[in-house]
């Protein structure tokens, strides 16, 4: 009897071994060059995080898979980073950015320095942007070396130069001097490769529609500033894709806006042009219309026309005396001709700035505040956005940063700020397919972050690792580009 029991027992344990050994070796294996093992995985296209951590297979520049932890076999050559817990966002995305700003070509900045602001916007987890002026050729030389490896940066979708009246307001734009040239001039932008036209401010209205119209029948994307002349609704139902900075709404939505527009407004003690510029402005601050922005707002989410509010830049140019003095340490990543441009008395957006223009630009960005989340219930789609370069304080990557705290104080809910920065600019580029969230085949652009940035929209300014295409940079290695760069720009 007992040897019958030594028996079984010795002929189970070959059963349990052998079932061990076929479930080992039925696991799927997967091969790939980068392994992120338990890591939280924030969905943008769905609305919050996985429900449990998660490793990530990336091979040639792509997600390869995404499974869980102990359930598939790979090499054990494989790099791996384990995350432990932490989270992952897709990569960010600062849809008005100028890296080759015209407003700074005074100051003669070599390309080299502006090839910094690229790698540092990759440092601070902004792995896309949209170029929204500057030297097209420049634009193309830093998408080949981006491509090639041998610039850090980010992916690039360009404008080229501005597109403007016929007296332009900054150099190196395109001027049109009526409609009859806009075909003209359409073509040849496109055929130098811009990826969409931008307009400008002192574009005349007739030229804008004649160009929007033209940009429709090629189905060719036009985003920018509302020409003055344009009432934001007009643009809107004419086909603009995006529009900026909140120009233009606050005189289209005052009590008074037929006498703003035409310039018929009761100045009083108003006499130089600077202070009919207050008067003007505070009065659009004071007479807007809840009506009426419900009405435009409506509008624009039906045509879908998307915003970027870019209200980050408005805030640091509103508060810079005081933000200055928090910023002064990023600094010394600045390229000199960036840090001599931002100074008062030399910046174009730094003049002037008596106690009477600071409250007036202070009071601006609490309305903004309130229209950026009206907008948001209204469900008009929001990018964020920056204005990087000419605009002080507006640093590369953490202006990113900077932008999404400001949606979040505004009311508007993390998972849904995060989406503005990640998938909807994909969407709105059209490369969804290939950006924007964390999924199979998907370009491997990712951020990995120490804390849950749906608990704190700030954790997106704590990364442990920024993963461009599948190239991996980790806490030490940004530390240390940065400190190199640090080196290169040192007075």
């Amino acid at each position: 009897m007992v040897s019958q029991m030594i028996k079984l027992s010795n002929t189970y344990g070959l059963v349990l071994a052998l079932a061990i050994s076929i479930g080992c070796s039925s696991k799927k294996e997967i091969t790939g060059s980068l392994r992120i093992t338990g890591v939280n995985i924030i969905d943008v296209v769905g609305d919050g995080v996985s429900k449990s951590p998660m490793d990530i297979i990336i091979e040639d520049q792509r997600i390869k898979a995404i499974e869980e932890s102990g359930s598939y076999a790979v090499n054990d050559n494989i790099e791996t980073f384990e995350a432990n817990g932490k989270y992952v966002i897709p990569g960010l995305w600062d849809m008005h950015a100028h890296p080759d700003d015209p407003e700074i070509w005074r100051m003669n900045p070599k390309d080299e320095e502006k090839d910094r602001l690229l790698t540092l916007l990759v440092l601070h987890g902004v792995t896309g942007i949209r170029d929204m002026a500057g030297d097209l050729q420049l634009a193309k030389r830093w998408k080949r070396m981006v491509l090639s490896g041998e610039l850090i940066g980010p992916e690039i979708f360009a404008a080229g130069p501005l597109i403007d009246g016929p007296d332009p307001m900054w150099d190196g734009s395109v001027g049109i001097n009526g409609p009859s040239n806009v075909r003209q001039v359409v073509d040849s932008l496109i055929s130098e490769g811009v990826d969409f036209l931008k307009v400008y401010s002192l574009l005349p209205g007739d030229i804008y529609l004649e160009l929007q119209r033209y940009a429709n029948e090629i189905d060719f994307p036009v985003a920018g500033h509302v020409p003055y002349d344009i009432r934001p609704s007009e643009a809107a139902q004419a086909g603009i894709k995006s529009q900026e900075h909140f120009l233009e709404i606050l005189k289209e939505v005052s009590t008074e806006s037929d006498a703003l527009r035409v310039d018929e407004i009761d100045y009083g003690n108003a006499k130089s042009r600077f202070e009919k510029y207050l008067f003007r402005n505070q009065l659009m601050l004071d007479t807007y219309s809840e009506d009426k922005i419900k009405m435009l707002f409506e509008l624009m989410a039906k045509n879908n026309t998307w915003h970027t509010p870019t209200i980050s830049m408005w805030h640091k140019n509103a508060w810079f005396e005081s933000e200055i003095k928090e910023d002064t340490a990023l600094y010394r990543y600045l390229p000199p001709y960036m840090r001599r441009y931002w100074q008062i008395g030399e910046n174009d957006h730094l003049q002037n700035r008596d106690e009477n223009l600071l409250k007036l630009k202070q009071d601006q960005v609490e309305v903004y505040s309130k229209l950026l989340f009206k907008m948001y219930l209204a469900g008009v789609p929001l990018l964020t956005g920056t204005d990087m370069g000419a605009n002080p304080l507006c640093f590369p990557g953490i202006g990113v940063h900077n932008e999404l705290e400001m949606f979040v104080k505004a009311g508007i809910p993390e998972i849904d700020a995060l989406k503005a920065a990640t998938i909807n600019p994909s969407i709105f580029l059209e490369i969804d397919n290939e950006f924007g969230s964390i999924e199979n085949g998907k370009i491997a652009d990712m951020v990995i972050l120490n804390q849950n940035p749906l608990d704190d929209i700030n954790a997106v300014r704590d990364i442990a690792s920024v993963i461009k295409r599948g190239e991996m940079y980790d806490k030490g290695s940004i530390r240390e580009i940065l400190k190199s760069i640090e080196q290169e720009f040192k007075q």
